[in-house]
């Protein structure tokens, strides 16, 4: 990784895309929250997931994890890597991904629903992403000084729906 704009693209509030193979059917395919350190990805779910569920068992399982930008000028990142599932070794990684995705209000609210639904640290495990390759793109470059003025305009204008 070494564009400059990749790490912090990184480290922003992103969701990604975990791809996880499987041999008897298409691979799945989620929707992830992560938390990303400089060397790895960590992804936290519950036990009996089916991410869980598909990387149980298995060492260092090749995944595909992507993640882009929502709006133009747009940018996206593809790790292929390789997974593993861990104990949840990690007790303070569910409230710090809440934070992260929620703010600080939201994100114990979530967490202490999570919690009277049943959901604590012994009902988690940590999905490991080494990364192996990383394919990348920036079009803020492609789009010049003018492109971006003018997505900067459209985003005011017609920001993204939820």
């Amino acid at each position: 990784m070494s564009e400059n704009w990749m790490k912090p693209f990184l480290r922003d509030r992103r969701v990604a895309v975990l791809s996880i193979p499987r041999t008897d059917r298409a691979p799945l395919t989620t929707p992830v929250w992560y938390d990303y350190d400089g060397a790895r990805f960590l992804v936290q779910v519950e036990s009996g997931s089916a991410k869980a569920k598909a990387l149980a068992g298995k060492d260092d399982t090749a995944v595909a994890l992507t993640i882009q930008s929502e709006v133009p000028p747009y940018r996206y990142v593809v790790i292929y890597g390789t997974a593993s599932l861990q104990p949840n070794g990690q007790p303070g990684l569910r409230r710090k991904l809440a934070h992260r995705y929620f703010g600080r209000l939201a994100g114990n609210m979530y967490v202490e629903q999570e919690e009277q639904r049943g959901v604590n640290d012994a009902s988690l495990r940590v999905i490991e992403i080494l990364p192996q390759r990383t394919i990348a793109h920036d079009f803020h470059p492609e789009a010049g000084l003018f492109g971006r003025f003018y997505f900067a305009i459209y985003r005011w204008f017609r920001p993204v729906r939820a």
